[in-house]
């Protein structure tokens, strides 16, 4: 298949693109670099700007499949500069993906875990949403993506939780402090924490590709969430390090991140059965397999 990619050269893009190139697709990957040259015959990039609309088209073939992943990082100061960035990157590139995939038949399309609500109950992909930012930011995202319905395409949507990865995200901010044997929970720590294993992530996006009965939202998370405690010491335990310092406080946090920290402490335990039911296995679906395969190797 011809596979428009957008956040290809992000961490998730990266590797789900290569899972998707060993499966034979080619693949038209946006970028926001002109004439950037490909390493690779089946990877043609296609240079695009979604503030202004402008995409290189006549480069673009027939497209079978879009998956979008474009979004600035929310792992950032939450100023009102940043929030402008992970609105626009979401919502108009979104919009504008929609406009140029014509008749591709399928569309695949990153949400979050935190369109959920703060709770420490099960939640499936039936569950209440919340009010707050990130939730709001996520449900528009999500009715942009579910507008290539329109032209006759079948959405899925994945509500990605913690992706874990020992390079970036959450994960990687934690590394530096828990190799100096400093690492602790934060907040009550009790909080639980809905994670995925990064290569589990990108087989989960190129099995919505390929699988035509994969439609709506899944949740794309392991099936055993984790407090953050849990999680904290199992990665004290894959770097064999640690663990007694008393839970960072909340306020202390705050003073750092802003706004942002408080993703830390929000709890969400995401059942992920829908994608499971619909055929999908976890090669790690508990936290300290996916931490011996992060720090073992």
């Amino acid at each position: 298949m011809n596979i428009l990619v957008s956040g290809g050269s992000g961490l998730v893009g990266s590797v789900t693109i290569q899972l998707l190139l060993e499966n034979g697709h080619t693949i038209y990957n946006l970028t926001t670099q002109k004439a950037l040259r490909s390493e690779h015959a089946k990877v043609h990039h296609i240079y695009w700007n979604p503030r202004s609309g402008e995409v290189e088209t006549s480069a673009l073939p027939a497209i079978d499949t879009v998956v979008n992943l474009a979004g600035f990082s929310v792992a950032n100061k939450w100023t009102k500069e940043n929030k402008e960035k992970m609105i626009s990157s979401r919502i108009e590139s979104t919009r504008l993906l929609v406009k140029i995939s014509g008749q591709a038949h399928t569309f695949v399309s990153a949400s979050a875990s935190g369109i959920y609500r703060d709770t420490d109950e099960w939640q499936d992909e039936q569950s209440a949403f919340a009010n707050d930012f990130l939730a709001q930011l996520s449900i528009t995202w999500e009715e942009e993506a579910q507008k290539a319905r329109v032209n006759g395409a079948r959405v899925a949507l994945l509500r990605i939780g913690v992706v874990l990865d020992q390079r970036e995200g959450a994960l990687g901010k934690m590394i530096p402090f828990f190799k100096m044997g400093l690492g602790s929970a934060v907040g009550r720590g009790s909080q639980y924490m809905s994670w995925i294993h990064l290569h589990d992530l990108a087989r989960m996006l190129v099995f919505a590709v390929e699988n035509k009965t994969v439609e709506g939202a899944y949740n794309a998370v392991a099936p055993a969430p984790v407090t953050n405690k849990q999680i904290s010491k199992s990665l004290a335990k894959a770097l064999n390090r640690p663990f007694f310092l008393p839970n960072v406080p909340a306020f202390a946090l705050r003073l750092a991140f802003g706004e942002m920290a408080d993703m830390l402490f929000t709890s969400k335990r995401l059942k992920s059965e829908k994608i499971q039911q619909a055929g999908f296995t976890f090669q790690f679906p508990d936290v300290d397999s996916a931490m011996r395969d992060l720090f073992q190797k």
